[in-house]
């Protein structure tokens, strides 16, 4: 019995070799990638993949965790060059506590992007150190296909920017920030149904819309949705999330998008010329696109299994 507390205590305090758009923290086995808490504040693991891009101590940007040394984000967020002030922070839902600490190694904008437009509104940051993944800090997964209908329930996270700095292009105005993170479920829509929102829309985006109303697992309406955030959605019966879209502009209800899908290939291309590869880990690309059971997922087994031994042992030794 000793041994199997040992080995029990040695599981949770070890490394998560993560698989991208798990939770093993948040949720289970036993449940799919279909659900999330109600209300709109987000409790630990359940956005894993979530980070807060600051300057000068105070939030700026959402952006994603894609890989151990990759950032994903909106290229609207910065200027041409990283400044020395840029961390990025990990692992945590309240700003009010002090997050982990990534500092970044260099930042790569989209070489057409256009800060009027905000067309290839896209950017990668190289970290200087590697994550180091555990239970709340998880990568997501990009996704395998462009069609809009594949994806389901939806959500956007974000402790909202609050005003514009050297190297934000504000999109909207908000009064406050929230310190604590928020959650917004949205909806992918056509494109003809976004024009009427936004007259305007370049080509090459996506859209989303907020579904109001608490409904099927809470977090509507509300506008806590972070520039160079990801959308994420789940896909079928599996519990992986995949990174669909970065939230580039809009307004409060509806959202523009720039697709993820459309650039796997600059994403692979542009971390090779840095000499640190990116590659999906953990998508099966099959026809059925089954997916597997990850180290993270299987590590998460194996201490409920533990709980239920010890639990077990326990009974038999009481009167």
């Amino acid at each position: 019995m000793l041994l199997l507390t040992l080995s029990c205590l040695a599981s949770l305090t070890g490394t998560v070799q993560a698989e991208c758009g798990l939770r093993p923290f948040y949720e289970s086995f036993q449940n799919t990638g279909k659900m999330i808490g109600t209300g709109t504040d987000v409790s630990p693991g359940e956005f894993p993949w979530l980070v807060s891009i600051q300057s000068h101590g105070k939030h700026i940007c959402g952006g994603a965790i894609i890989s151990a040394l990759w950032i994903l984000t909106a290229a609207h967020c910065f200027a041409d060059e990283l400044p020395p002030d840029l961390t990025v922070a990990v692992g945590g839902v309240d700003l009010s506590f002090p997050l982990e600490e990534c500092n970044p190694d260099s930042l790569i904008l989209h070489e057409e992007f256009n800060r009027t437009s905000l067309q290839n509104d896209i950017a990668l940051i190289l970290l200087s150190n590697p994550i180091e993944f555990s239970m709340v800090k998880i990568p997501i997964c990009l996704p395998f296909v462009c069609d809009t209908d594949t994806w389901q329930h939806c959500w956007a996270a974000g402790w909202e920017n609050t005003s514009a700095g050297e190297l934000l292009i504000p999109l909207f105005s908000f009064a406050a920030a929230s310190r604590v993170l928020q959650k917004t479920r949205m909806k992918l829509i056509s494109r003809e149904k976004c024009l009427k929102h936004i007259p305007h829309l370049v080509g090459g985006v996506m859209c989303a819309e907020t579904e109001q109303g608490e409904g099927e697992g809470g977090g509507g309406g509300g506008c806590q949705v972070d520039s160079g955030g990801p959308l994420v959605c789940s896909y079928w019966n599996t519990m992986k999330w995949f990174q669909v879209g970065i939230i580039s502009g809009g307004n409060p209800n509806h959202r523009i998008l720039t697709p993820v899908y459309s650039y796997h290939d600059w994403i692979e291309k542009e971390t090779a010329i840095r000499g640190k590869p990116f590659f999906t880990e953990g998508v099966d690309r099959g026809a059925h696109l089954k997916v597997p059971r990850s180290r993270a997922g299987t590590q998460v087994v194996f201490l409920e299994y533990c709980l239920l031994l010890l639990i077990f042992f326990i009974a038999i030794k009481l009167p």
